[in-house]
Order: structure tokens, then sequence, then C-alpha cells
């Protein structure tokens, strides 16, 4: 058995044995070993880690060594270190202890505003400050960053959220005026950075600007701004096949309209949730969208009236309404409203047809309609993070590992165990790579790669991202294999990218990971690049994924591809299909069967029998 090998007590015990005999660096390679088996039990890691943690401190390695700490939490030990480590990890120490704390003293919040804003680090100074509850010095340090982004000019996302950071700080100090004038500055940036984002097909990144929108007109009370985010929120859900959210965000858009007096705007919105709900199958709510949007009509009505409005504006609000109700059979709510309009102030003839038409529902029962809102258990966490902090931490730390990891390991709160012990390898791997004089080693850089690669969260890809920026063809094939474990839209940036490398191995091994990026949000951008890449090999990678996403966009594609593709990506569809689970494509098919040739049915015949269904 090697080494590599060998069980955790095994090594904990040969890294005691070499320890005792004086052999720190033979004790610090078995420790990290051990320290590689990050699914092992807590009371069993923990021993492993704190003598690593002791060999670090020995050997002179004090980052490392606190990097340990972080992971255990351990205050004491922490501070034993602080003072022989860079000012960074001092203030990151600092912030720790001020949210390990159960105590509302913010007197290490603002120790470690001190020394981020002495290196610089505006953006995380300023996140301190605000936790401290100082908002003037956050407000200065916030116009201080939203300026400098400004006459740089390149990051209209990152001075946007500079400028919405500032914003709700001037009005925490009750600066109304500089509050509103971020405002404005603000959604402009965000329009500006959207519309590029999706021009170069990273709507993603598009998506987090439209929820900041959201919260921009959430603060300043304009639901102009509301609006137009949920409105591309929305459209980007729809596109991306995610119905339940996109439902949900119906929903809160409704909620939002209707608490600021929107009706009008209300009931377009609960007009198209309906027509939605019934396309995807959900008819029991689109029923409840089709009510909530005749109430919203019959609001306008009512405000039109209140406000001495022009009668016209009522009358056509309430014919709207009567739409809704008699396409559900509500024909009793449907006479009440002609009574009303037959009591408007129009000309005579037409109070009079609506008098007439009232009585056509005397004594007429409501139908019986099975309406309800998104059930709960389909309602997913509508909490949306606070990327105005969270981007700009991101953006400030360059793509750095090291503090990408950091800050991993120090949320045990939000991470799991063996995503912590996997970011702390990468961490104590990216600080070996950072104390090397000159260029470090290749192959220290693609073990940073692959460590990296295990972490799996959305924050880790801006150090990949970095990574893959590397001359190195060894880096940039590492990375493109670590790609296949990020489930994420922003995952395609850099494969897109791989798929055009000089390299040939680096493109052959984006091929692999195209095919593994197979979520059901993965279709619009795997569809792009079936679409658009020169690449045969791209092109049939991307369809392998496809064929594994179980939605009605995707079985469509699928079926497209029958129809209208040649022979190699005919080939690769029908195989995948055919050891792929999902069962939309079998309904599609079933379906379309009578339209398509005979060729195509036999490939679809292929494909039912592979899986054992019948096509009728």
């Amino acid at each position: 058995m090697s080494q590599g090998n060998a069980p955790l007590r095994v090594l904990h015990q040969q890294a005691k044995q070499a320890r005792r005999a004086g052999n720190l660096p033979q004790a610090l390679g078995l420790l990290q070993q051990a320290s590689n088996k990050t699914s092992a039990r807590e009371n069993d890691y923990l021993p492993v880690i704190a003598d690593l943690r002791d060999v670090l401190v020995e050997l002179g390695y004090h980052r490392s060594a606190l990097t340990v700490d972080w992971y255990r939490g351990d205050s004491r030990a922490e501070n034993q270190l602080i003072d022989k480590v860079p000012p960074q990890d001092v203030a990151r120490t600092l912030q720790a202890w001020a949210e390990r704390s159960d105590s509302d003293d913010v007197t290490y919040y603002t120790r470690a505003a001190d020394v981020y804003e002495r290196t610089g680090m505006v953006a995380h100074a300023a996140i301190c400050r605000e936790k401290a509850l100082d908002f003037k010095a956050a407000r200065r340090l916030w116009a201080l960053l939203a300026n400098t982004l400004a006459r740089a000019g390149s990051n209209k996302y990152a001075a946007a959220l500079a400028r919405f950071n500032l914003s709700r700080v001037a009005n925490q100090t009750g600066d109304k005026s500089e509050a509103r004038t971020a405002v404005i500055s603000s959604v402009h940036l965000l329009e500006e950075a959207a519309d590029r984002y999706e021009r170069i097909g990273q709507r993603e990144r598009a998506f987090d600007c439209y929820q900041v929108l959201i919260a921009v007109g959430k603060q300043s009370g304009e639901f102009e701004h509301v609006l137009e985010g949920y409105v591309n929120v929305v459209r980007i859900l729809r596109e991306d096949n995610l119905r339940y959210y996109a439902l949900q965000s119906y929903e809160d858009v409704l909620a939002q309209a209707e608490s600021h007096g929107e009706y009008s705007a209300g009931a377009t919105l609960a007009q198209e949730m309906s027509s939605y709900a019934r396309a995807v199958g959900m008819v029991s709510v689109g029923n409840h969208a089709n009510t909530m949007q005749a109430s919203m009509w019959q609001n306008v009505a009512r405000a039109a009236v209140e406000r001495g409005s022009p009668p016209e504006m009522a009358e056509n609000a309430l014919l709207a309404a009567i739409v809704s109700l008699a396409r559900q059979g509500q024909f009793a709510r449907v006479g009440h409203l002609y009574q009303s309009l037959a009591q408007l102030d129009i000309e005579a003839s037409r109070r009079t047809h609506y008098s007439r038409a009232s009585q056509r529902y005397v004594g007429v029962q409501d139908a019986s309609v099975d309406a309800a809102p998104l059930p709960g258990h389909l309602r997913q966490d509508a909490a949306f993070p606070d990327v105005w902090h969270v981007d700009l931490i991101e953006w400030e730390q360059h793509g750095s590992a090291s503090q990408a990891c950091g800050d991993v390991i120090l949320e045990p709160q939000t991470w799991s165990e063996v995503t912590r012990r996997r970011a702390m390898l990468a961490r104590l791997q990216a600080l070996h790579i950072e104390s090397i004089e000159g260029p470090a080693p290749s192959h220290a850089l693609v073990r940073l790669a692959e460590l990296l690669g295990q972490v799996e969260l959305y924050s880790i890809l801006s150090p990949l991202e970095r990574l893959y920026e590397s001359g190195v063809s060894e880096l940039r094939l590492a990375v493109v294999a670590a790609l296949e474990r990020f489930m994420y839209k922003r995952t395609f940036v850099t494969v897109r990218a791989t798929l055009n490398d000089k390299d040939a191995a680096v493109r052959k091994r984006a091929h692999a990971t195209l095919e593994a990026l197979r979520f059901p949000h993965a279709f619009d951008p795997l569809a792009r690049i079936f679409r658009e890449s020169d690449d045969r090999g791209a092109r049939v990678s991307a369809l392998r994924a496809i064929a594994r996403i179980d939605t009605n966009e995707a079985a469509e594609l699928m079926l497209d591809v029958f129809q209208h593709e040649g022979n190699a990506e005919r080939t690769a569809a029908s195989e995948a299909l055919k050891r792929a689970r999902g069962s939309i494509f079998l309904d599609v098919a079933r379906t379309a069967i009578l339209s398509v040739n005979d060729d195509v049915k036999n490939q679809l015949r292929e494909i039912f029998h592979a899986r054992g269904e019948m096509l009728s």
C-alpha cells in the first residue's frame, strides 16, 4: 500500500514519529497527505490538522498555520499568529472574530476596517464600516470607490454596485439628495452593464444586474426600477426554463405592483403570468393569476373614478376584468361588473347596453375554479445574495485563490465541513505558490487548479478564470478539466474560450467538459455553442449534454437535429438519447411522429427500442 492510499490514522501516526525524530519536512508531507482525506469524520480530522498547524508554525509558515486555525475556528491560536502575517490576513482574522462574537461589540469590525483601508482594500473596509454601523465612514469609502471606478470607466457593473452602496449608506446618514443622485447613476450603469452582458452572452451576469435593479427600486421607492428588474428577471428565467422561479418572480412583482398601487402594470403582468402558467402545465396557478388580473383591473377602474379621470378609463378597465372573469366562467361576478359599468358617467346608450347585459346574468352561479398560488413546496428561497457586497469583494480580490478560499473557510454556517476542508487545502497550495520567488512551477499551479476544482463553489470561478489566462498549456488543460465540476452558467464563459484554445489537447478536453455540464439552465449556452461553433467536436459534445437535459426546449432542439442536421449530429443525438433517462423527449417525439419523414421515424424507433419504450 502506498502512503497516499494509507488510512488517515496510519499517516497521522507516521507523522508523529517523524516529528519526534526531528524530521519536520517528512512530518509535514505525511500530515498533508492525511489532511487530503477530506471525507473523514471531524473527530478524526481535527487532531491531524492540529498537528499540521503546529508543524507549520515550527517551520515558519505562519500564513498556512493561520489558515488551519481559521478552519478550526480557534481564536486563541489565531491571536498567537496575528502579528506574524500580512495585513490582509490580519484584517480577515479580525473580521472573523467579529462574526463569531455573540455580543454587539463592533470593535473588531472597526479594527478590520482600519487595516483593510490601509492596504487599499476599500470595498472590504466599507463593508466592515457598515457592519460597525459607522455609516458616515462607510459613505466616505463608497464615494471614494465609486469615483475611482467612474474615472476608470472599464467596469460599469462594479461602478453601479459602488453607487448603489453609496446610495444605501447616504440614506442611513439622512442625505436624501446624495442618495437620490447615486440611485440615478447606479440605474444607468446597471442598464449599460446588463445590455453589454447580454450582447456577449453572459446572461447570468445580466441577471445579477436586474436583481440589483430590483433592490435599487425597493430601496428608492421607484416602482419603475422594480418593474424593469422583474420583467427582465422573468424573461431570463423563462428562457432558461426555470419555470418555478419564473412563476415565483411573477408573484413577487405582482405583490410589489399592488403595494405601490400600480394596478394597470400589475394586470398586464398577471395576464402574462396566467398564459405562461398554463403553457407549462400549471393550470391552477394560471387560474389564480387570471383572478388576480381581474382584481387588478377592478382596482384600476376604482382608482380612475376616485381621481376623477375620464370615465372611459374605468370603462375599459372593467371590460378587461369582465373578459378575465368570463374566461373562467365567473358569470355572477361578470353580471355585477356590468352593473358597475351601467353606473359610470358615460353616454346613455352605453349605460343602457351595460344594464341590459347585466340582466342576462341574474341568478347565474360562478363556476367552480381550481385556482391557487404557486404551492409552497415548489417555491424556492427567494433571498437574493447581497451581490452589491459579494461581487465587489470578488472584483477587489482580483481572482486571488488564497483570498477566495479564505472566505469559504471562514463561513462554517454556510458551507459543509468537506467543502471548507477542500478550500483549506487549496488555500494552503495557493499560499505556497505565493511564497515562491519568481515564476511558480507549472506543476504547482496545476495542483492548485485541481484543488480549486474540488471546491465546486461559484466564488472559485474567478481564481480559475485567472489561472486560465496563463500561457502554460498544461495549466489551461487543468483548468478546463476542473471546470466540469462547476454547474453554473458563468462556467461557459471560460469553456467557450477553451473551445478556441491554441492547444489541441485543451480543445479536446474542453469537449469532455462541455459534455459534463448538463444541468437545466445550461440549455441556453449549450444551444448557443451548438448553433454557433465551427468546431464539429464541440457541437457534438453540446448535443450530448443537451440530450441529458429533460426539458421541452431541449427535446424540441433534439427533434430538430434529426430533421435538419447532418449525419454526425444525428448519430450523436441518437446515441445520447438512447442513454438518457428523462421522459420529455419521448413525449415530444410521440406527438411529432406523424409529421416527420421515414428516416427520422426509424431513428426515433431505435431510440424508443433502446429505452424499452413503445412509439405509438
